[in-house]
C-alpha cells in the first residue's frame, strides 16, 4: 500500500473517529446534563433522531458540495461544525439542545461521502476494502474514547467541559487536514452552481440502478440491527438479565472492542479471501445468529460466554460498514463516489430512524426483549439473504446521467 494511501486513511480514521466522539459525547453526558438543560434525561432519543435526519438531508447532498469545494474542505467543515454542536449544547437550554442536534447533524452526515471520495480516488480495488474498514473503524473508536474520556472530565470538571474538550480537538484535526487541500482538493470545480442540490438526485442514482439498490436496502436493515444493539443492549442486561451496571458496561466495551476489531478483520478479509458481497452476506447470518442466541440469554449463563457473545456480536452487527462503503465506491459511476455514498447513506440512516423505535415498540407491546432480539434476528436473515440472490453484480456500473 502506497504511503499517501495509508496518510490519508489515517487522516479519514481521525475525522470518523472525532466525529463519533461529538455524538457519542452528548449521550455520555445526558444523565448529568439533563437537570441542568430541564428535560430528563431519555429525551436523549429525541436528540438522537433529529441529529439522524439531518445526517440524512446532509449526507445525500454532501456530492454537490464535494465538487464545488473539494472533500477535504467538506471534512474541514465537519469538525468545524461537531465544534459548534458541542459549544452550542454547552448554553443548557432545550433550544441550544435541539440547535445543537441539527448542527450535528450536519457535521455527521457528510463524514461518510466525503471521505469516500478521498479514498476511492487514491486506493486500488484490492485494498478498498481494507482502507474503507480502517477508516469506518472510527465510529466505534470514538466511542470508546469517549465513554473512558469524558466521564471523567465531566466529574472533576463538569460536563460542560467534556464537551468543549471535544470540540477543541475537532478545531485541531480541522486545522491539521488544511496542508491536504492543496494536493486533494484539486478535482473540485469552483464555478459550479447548486442547482443540482437536491436529495433526489444521489437518490435517483442509488434506486435507478438494480445493484446498488439492493446495497441500499440491506444496509437500511443492517443499520437498524446495529443501532438497535446499540441502544437497548446495556438495558436489556440490566433489566432482563438483572446485572449490574458496571458488568453491563464492561460488557458493552467488549461489544465495542468486537466493532472496532471486526471492521479492520473484514476488512482484511475482503482484500485477500472473499468478495465483498459473500462477506456482507456471512456477516448478516452471523449477526442473526449472534442476536438469536442474545435472546436466550439468562442470569445463569456463565460470565465468560455472555463476554465472548458480546464481542462477536460486535464484530458482526458493528462490523460491516467498512466493507459495505468500499462496494459502494467500486460500483459508483467515475467520479460519484460521494454521490453514490450520500444516497445509499440516506437509505440506511432510514433504518437507524425506524427499526430501533419498532424494537422499543415491540417491547412494550409484548413486555419481552428476547421477542425484540429474534424480530431483528429475522430482519438480518432476511437482509442477508436478500443480497445474496442472484443479480448482475459488476466491479463498475454505467449509469446514464
Amino acid at each position: 500500500m502506497r504511503a499517501d494511501v495509508v496518510f490519508l486513511t489515517v487522516a479519514m480514521l481521525a475525522v470518523l473517529t472525532i466525529g463519533s466522539m461529538a455524538q457519542f459525547a452528548v449521550a455520555v453526558v445526558a444523565p448529568e446534563a439533563a437537570p441542568d438543560i430541564g428535560v430528563d434525561a431519555t429525551y436523549i432519543g429525541v436528540f438522537i433522531a433529529i441529529v439522524y435526519v439531518f445526517a440524512m438531508l446532509s449526507g445525500a447532498t454532501t456530492g454537490v458540495f464535494v465538487a464545488r469545494y473539494g472533500a477535504i474542505r467538506v471534512c474541514q467543515f465537519t469538525m468545524l461544525t461537531g465544534a459548534a454542536a458541542m459549544s452550542v449544547f454547552a448554553l443548557a437550554t432545550p433550544v441550544a439542545a435541539i440547535v445543537s442536534a441539527v448542527l450535528l447533524g450536519c457535521a455527521y452526515g457528510p463524514l461518510n461521502p466525503a471521505s469516500a471520495h478521498v479514498l476511492a480516488g487514491v486506493s486500488t480495488s484490492q485494498w478498498r476494502p481494507l482502507v474503507f474498514s480502517i477508516k469506518q473503524a472510527g465510529v466505534p473508536l470514538g466511542g470508546l474514547v469517549t465513554g473512558l474520556v469524558v466521564p471523567l472530565l465531566a466529574i472533576r470538571f463538569g460536563w460542560e467541559v467534556g464537551l468543549l474538550a471535544v470540540a477543541s480537538v475537532a478545531l485541531v484535526v480541522m486545522i491539521m487536514l488544511q496542508p491536504l487541500r492543496h494536493g486533494f482538493d484539486a478535482d473540485r470545480k469552483l464555478g459550479r452552481l447548486f442547482a443540482s442540490l437536491s436529495v433526489l438526485t444521489p437518490l435517483r442514482l442509488v434506486f435507478e440502478d438494480r445493484t446498488l439498490r439492493r446495497f441500499a436496502i440491506t444496509g437500511f436493515a443492517y443499520a437498524g440491527c446495529q443501532v438497535s444493539v446499540g441502544a437497548f443492549y446495556v438495558v436489556y442486561l440490566v433489566a432482563a438479565l438483572e446485572m449490574p451496571l458496571v458488568k453491563a458496561g464492561l460488557i458493552f466495551a467488549l461489544v465495542q472492542f468486537g466493532a472496532v476489531f471486526g471492521r479492520v478483520f473484514w476488512g482484511v478479509v475482503a482484500a485477500r479471501t472473499l468478495s465483498t458481497r459473500t462477506l456482507l452476506v456471512c456477516l448478516g447470518g452471523l449477526s442473526a445468529a449472534c442476536l438469536a442466541i442474545t435472546a436466550a440469554l439468562s442470569p445463569e449463563w456463565p460470565l465468560a460466554i455472555v463476554m465472548v457473545l458480546g464481542f462477536v456480536l460486535g464484530a458482526s452487527s458493528f462490523g460491516w460498514v467498512g466493507i459495505f462503503l468500499s462496494e459502494i465506491a467500486g460500483l459508483a459511476p467515475e467520479g460519484k463516489a460521494s454521490e453514490a455514498t450520500g444516497g445509499v447513506q440516506f437509505v440506511y440512516f432510514s433504518g437507524v430512524v425506524v427499526v430501533p423505535p419498532c424494537f422499543g415498540a415491540i417491547i412494550n407491546l409484548t413486555g419481552s426483549y428476547a421477542t425484540a432480539f429474534l424480530a431483528i434476528a429475522g430482519l438480518a436473515t432476511g437482509a442477508a439473504v436478500y443480497l445474496m440472490q442472484p443479480a448482475r453484480f459488476a466491479n463498475k456500473v454505467n449509469v446514464e446521467n
